[in-house]
């Protein structure tokens, strides 16, 4: 029994020396270990693991200026329809949403203006007749008249003032013919433009003399192809010459009015290539091309207005949508661009972290064109350099000297 309590009171006694010697050991080491750390190029591991390396390679990019703007109606493509005289609506043939064809009827009124200038192009369409048959019957006449006195004349058998005055006669006949042709035809075609000024089309007007009676109704035709947006019509209606019935737009091509600086300006030219986005379909990009560029700077924005004109045949974009727009400035070519987010702003110096070996450097660098998240290196940056484009804002803060 007493030596087994002897042998516990050794185990005992061993292992306290043990932890004292380690404890010695340990406070010993510590400080030589945290001076190499703080002598050391290489970064701390946990450093390593927040940043992201991308070797640089020269890879294509476009230049572009980035701008807002909003989609328009081309002002050729705009249709406001109304009547030339005061009329009663008697049909409507279109309604809003719907799509027409150019020449194609939206409404019937019926006037009694319209019975009035049916009635006067009848009177100068009977005028004219008479005067053209009466002209070639006169004319006619003269010209018989003529022949026979000559004839007389070459035969002796009457006198040369005889053949004189039939002369004369045929002379006169013919102006007085060519004068009232002439007076009642002008009078027709006035007659006749009055009625397509109020509304009438040319087939129309040719079957008036056909018609047993004047039925005082003309019709409102688009003159465009398009879709109705607006009709301020109803059936009994009486409306005047100042009515705006019907509003037709064409939307198969559209204008996006965009706001550019005033220092992108001389980047801008005349059929450069535009791409634009718009919020209502977030995964589609539309094309067009630079039509107009402004000759007046805002002088509150500081901007210039730049139009786009769009191909839209499916009618997608709409007008006073708001668009995202990218105006091509400089073709595709091959140049060193990095991830903007690799660029850094150092006091007013543009830097990136480039990763040599086990340490980062900074370096200064100049930035050309833009492209979405790339941007061009100009210059201090080569192919195969090891860019820091994740956690380099770290690096560089770290790199600021202690206050």
């Amino acid at each position: 029994m007493g030596h087994r309590r002897r042998f516990r009171t050794m185990i005992a006694a061993t292992f306290f020396l043990v932890m004292v010697a380690g404890g010695c050991r340990q406070n010993a080491i510590a400080p030589a270990n945290s001076s190499a750390l703080q002598n050391s190029s290489s970064p701390p591991q946990y450093q390593s693991n927040a940043l992201e390396i991308q070797i640089v390679a020269p890879q294509s990019i476009a230049g572009v200026i980035p701008a807002t703007g909003k989609i328009l109606v081309p002002e050729d493509r705009v249709a406001m329809i109304g009547p030339v005289n005061e009329g009663r609506i008697v049909r409507l043939y279109a309604g809003q949403g719907s799509r027409v064809k150019k020449g194609q009827k939206l409404a019937d009124l019926e006037s009694a203006d319209i019975d009035q200038a049916e009635a006067d192009y009848l009177k100068a369409l009977a005028d004219y007749e008479n005067a053209r048959r009466s002209s070639v019957a006169e004319v006619k006449l003269a010209q018989a008249t003529y022949d026979r006195t000559k004839f007389l004349y070459e035969k002796t058998i009457t006198a040369g003032k005889n053949l004189q005055t039939a002369e004369h006669d045929l002379e006169v006949a013919k102006a007085s013919a060519e004068n009232s042709v002439n007076g009642t035809k002008a009078a027709l075609t006035a007659a006749r433009r009055h009625l397509l000024i109020l509304g009438l089309k040319d087939s129309t007007i040719d079957s008036l003399a056909n018609k047993p009676d004047l039925a005082a109704v003309f019709s409102l035709n688009s003159p465009i192809d398009g879709t109705v947006v607006e009709r301020n019509a109803t059936v009994g209606a009486t409306v005047g010459a100042d009515a705006n019935l019907f509003k037709i737009i064409n939307v198969s091509r559209v204008w996006v009015d965009a706001n550019v600086f005033e220092k992108d300006l001389q980047r801008v030219r005349l059929g450069q290539e535009v791409k634009l986005t718009v919020p209502a379909f977030p995964g589609s990009t539309f094309s067009g091309r630079v039509i107009l560029v402004n000759s007046i700077v805002d002088p509150d924005t500081r901007t210039v207005k730049v139009r786009t004109e769009v191909p839209n045949p499916d009618g997608r974009l709409k007008p006073d949508m708001f668009a995202n727009v990218e105006i091509i400035t400089d073709l595709n070519r091959s140049a060193i661009s990095i991830p903007q987010s690799a660029v850094l702003n150092d006091q007013g110096k543009t830097v990136v972290f480039v990763a040599e070996g086990n340490s980062y450097k900074k370096r200064q660098v100049h930035t050309g064109i833009q492209n979405g998240d790339l941007v061009e290196i100009i210059d201090g940056l080569n192919a195969g350099d090891k860019v820091i484009v994740k956690g380099n804002y770290l690096l560089l803060q770290q790199s600021k000297p202690e206050q």
